[in-house]
């Protein structure tokens, strides 16, 4: 029998800031503080649960997993400054499971307002690079 889950990555989740005055500049490279990063409504466990919960495994991800799939997507988004999420898309996508790049999408799609980064104690759009990876056994 088959077993089927879904694991959910976040060793990679990082952001960046956009759009602010650079701290360091050497050789053109813009370097911002954040502190703390925008970051998900009860925070790590809270957004893996989020995820577990809210992505569905369909058919057609069965049918391309005959003999099992481990399909790394990374979605990118931007968490403006009052906490929504917008400009969502692949990254890097899984290159023989495009219904799996489809649920990456409409899950984040999905996801409830974030708490925004912060850079000088003021609420800053910051680009959230999201891991999820598929794996059926």
């Amino acid at each position: 029998m088959k077993s089927t889950f879904v694991l959910v990555f976040l060793f990679t989740l990082s952001s960046r800031a956009w759009g602010q005055e650079p701290i360091l500049a050497p050789d053109s490279l813009q370097i911002f503080t954040i502190e703390p990063e925008a970051y998900f409504p009860g925070g790590t466990d809270s957004l893996r649960k989020f995820l577990f919960q809210n992505i569905s495994i369909t058919e057609e991800m069965y049918a391309l997993a005959k003999d099992g799939m481990y399909n790394k997507i990374i979605v990118s988004f931007v968490v403006n400054e009052e906490g929504m999420i917008g400009d969502v898309q692949i990254e890097k996508e899984g290159t023989y499971c495009p219904p799996c790049n489809k649920e990456a999408l409409r899950v984040v799609n999905s996801m409830p307002q974030w708490h925004p980064a912060l850079r000088g104690g003021k609420p800053t759009a910051t680009i959230v690079r999201l891991p999820i990876i598929f794996s059926i056994q």
